[in-house]
């Protein structure tokens, strides 16, 4: 079967409203089931990219609550999808880059930015995976990349491309014990490390925000 053209992907889209401590994001999402019912007939790669995940909710709440690690910085964020964080931090950040290796993760966010009429966000078709050294960030984003124990070695490779150049991670990642000996690499990075419950199909998801940085003077957690 033939992968369907991006746009066609989003012919069918609903606008629903994201509540983040103080300020509500309207935002343009597909019918997750219908792209499910094309993934199990083969017609495209799971998507990910088309569901606003835990991780993406918790580390939205993080920055509108902790606006200082990227008042006025420039933002990257990876594997972004439907790009919530992303458009929390605009009304903070000078300039982000909004990013995804899906093409119709980027048209969304195209239609997104559009939509909210955000100047400051621009959208780029990265895969995270194989990452150009010239790419480079003040704040790297990320929610809920290191679901996939074959991808931690590489996650890791690339997080510390970002540590050594200087940059501020801000990760959020669910509590998965298959995660965990991942989680303690990071460790002698961390500066900050918080905990959130974030409610998600009438469930409650324990989420953790790592702020990380290269030789970092003092630990919490």
């Amino acid at each position: 079967m033939q992968a369907p053209n991006a746009h066609l992907l989003l012919q069918d889209l609903v606008f629903e409203q994201y509540l983040v401590p103080n300020t509500t994001i309207e935002l343009a999402v597909p019918d997750f089931v219908q792209l499910q019912a094309l993934y199990q007939l083969g017609g495209l790669d799971f998507p990910y990219w088309a569901k606003i995940w835990p991780s993406a909710i918790a580390l939205a709440n993080f920055l509108q609550e902790n606006p200082s690690y990227i008042q006025n910085k420039k933002l990257l964020e990876l594997a972004a999808g439907i790009g919530l964080p992303s458009f929390v931090a605009a009304k903070y950040a000078s300039h982000i880059c909004c990013s995804d290796y899906a093409p119709a993760a980027i048209a969304l966010l195209e239609k997104n930015i559009a939509d909210n009429q955000v100047s400051n966000i621009s959208s780029a078709l990265i895969n995270w995976q194989a990452i150009p050294k010239s790419v480079e960030a003040e704040v790297l984003l990320l929610s809920d990349i290191n679901y996939n124990p074959s991808d931690f070695e590489t996650v890791f490779l690339m997080l510390e491309q970002f540590i050594q150049q200087g940059t501020t991670i801000l990760l959020s990642t669910p509590q998965r014990l298959v995660a965990k000996d991942f989680i303690a690499k990071l460790l002698p990075w961390c500066v900050l490390n918080k905990e959130q419950e974030i409610r998600f199909n009438h469930e409650t998801v324990l989420i953790n925000i790592f702020v990380l940085q290269k030789n970092p003077l003092h630990k919490i957690s």
